[in-house]
Parts: C-alpha cells; sequence; structure tokens
C-alpha cells in the first residue's frame, strides 16, 4: 500500500476535506473561467455522489447544461464540443473495474477547450495515477477506501499548478484566504493549492490516515 500511495502522492499538490465538497469545487472553479461553454459531460452510470452534485451546481448555475454518456451519447468523447466547459469522469467505473485512458480522455478535452475533473475514488491507492504526466487538471478522491482511511477519512482534491493562478472556487472560506490569521475585510485567495482550503482542517482524522497509510 505504501507503494501505490507513492504512485498517487507523486502528481503534485491536493488540500482535504470531502469528495462531495471537493467536487462542487472543482466543478465551480472549472466553469467560472469559461463564460461562454455551459456543458459539463458526465457518465450517466458513474458514481451517485457526482451526479447528484453536479445537478446541485445546476441549481446555483441555471445556465448549466448536463449531458450524459449513456443517455444523450455512447461515448462521453461525443459529447465533448466547443460548448463544453468540464468533463467529469470517473478513472475506474466502481461497479465493472473498467478503467478510462486518461491521458488519451484528457487531451480530447483539451483540444476541445474543456478541462477534466477526474473522480479517483477507485483508483488512488489501488493503481499508479499519474495526473502530471497525464496533463489533468483536477481531480478529487477519497482516502477510506484503498487507502485505509477507514468512514470519515478525510478525502483530497487536485489541481494543476498551471490553473492556480486564474481560478477562483466558491466556498471561500477563511482557511483559503492569503493570511487567515490577518483577519481581512475582504476575501483574498492564497496563492496556491491552499486557496481551496475551506474551514478548519479534521485534524484528528487526518491523525489517524498518517498510519493508515
Amino acid at each position: 500500500m505504501a507503494t501505490a500511495w507513492r504512485h498517487w502522492s507523486a502528481p503534485g499538490p491536493a488540500r482535504w476535506w470531502r469528495v462531495s465538497v471537493n467536487l462542487y469545487m472543482a466543478l465551480q472553479a472549472a466553469l467560472a473561467p469559461r463564460p461562454g461553454r455551459c456543458v459539463i459531460a458526465a457518465e450517466a452510470s458513474g458514481f451517485h455522489t457526482d451526479r447528484y452534485i453536479a445537478e446541485g451546481v445546476m441549481q446555483a448555475r441555471p445556465d448549466v447544461v448536463l449531458r450524459f454518456e449513456g443517455r444523450d451519447a455512447e461515448r462521453i468523447e461525443d459529447l465533448i464540443g466547443p460548448e463544453t466547459a468540464a468533463v467529469l469522469v470517473n478513472h475506474v467505473d466502481y461497479r465493472t473495474g473498467a478503467i478510462r485512458d486518461m491521458a488519451s480522455l484528457t487531451r480530447a478535452a483539451h483540444d476541445a477547450g474543456a478541462v477534466v475533473i477526474w473522480d479517483l475514488c477507485h483508483s488512488a491507492g489501488a493503481m499508479p495515477v499519474a495526473l502530471n504526466a497525464c496533463g489533468a487538471d483536477m481531480a478529487v478522491g477519497c482516502t477510506y477506501k484503498y487507502l485505509n482511511g477507514g468512514p470519515g477519512a478525510p478525502a483530497f482534491l487536485f489541481c494543476a499548478g498551471r490553473h492556480l493562478p486564474e481560478i477562483r472556487q466558491p466556498l471561500s472560506g477563511w482557511w483559503g484566504h492569503a493570511s487567515p490569521f490577518g483577519f481581512e475585510t475582504g476575501f483574498r485567495p492564497e496563492a496556491g493549492i491552499r486557496r481551496f482550503l475551506c474551514g478548519t482542517q479534521p485534524i484528528l482524522s487526518l491523525r489517524a490516515l498518517n498510519p493508515a497509510l
């Protein structure tokens, strides 16, 4: 398991919270810099939380349209076009174990001007995940499954460094501030991955996660 963790941790910065919260932030952050694009492409057979959170994003953004592989097209690649802002996809299908080609799908999305958010809940800790090598944009995942954290263990979020200067997530809590103890009247995001922090981290859960990893 230690080897699998090293494979996962190598790609770059991450932050901790809950998968659902991280996914909401990632989707909103992916949509914000692309005002002319309103489509999220996802999987009809994907993990339920992914669909539920995407539907929640639609409530906050009435202009957003969800299109599903398995409903609107046979392949998710066929849903990616000039109106696509984000592609939300599971790296490993939780029912079948089928593995997506991360490099190929990421390349197809980039060619169309879209970004990809990878759900790693069923791959992190079980197999190597080469986010930077594949040019991945963002990813979310959990530590309570193959990383041995158990129920309630923190989740993680990855964002490629190239996106950090422009990206803005919607839950601008005090831990994401550039100076959280400065008590400034306006929000000023931290320059790096810490801008995705929101509230105080679950310290006891993080402590318990260390020996699990």
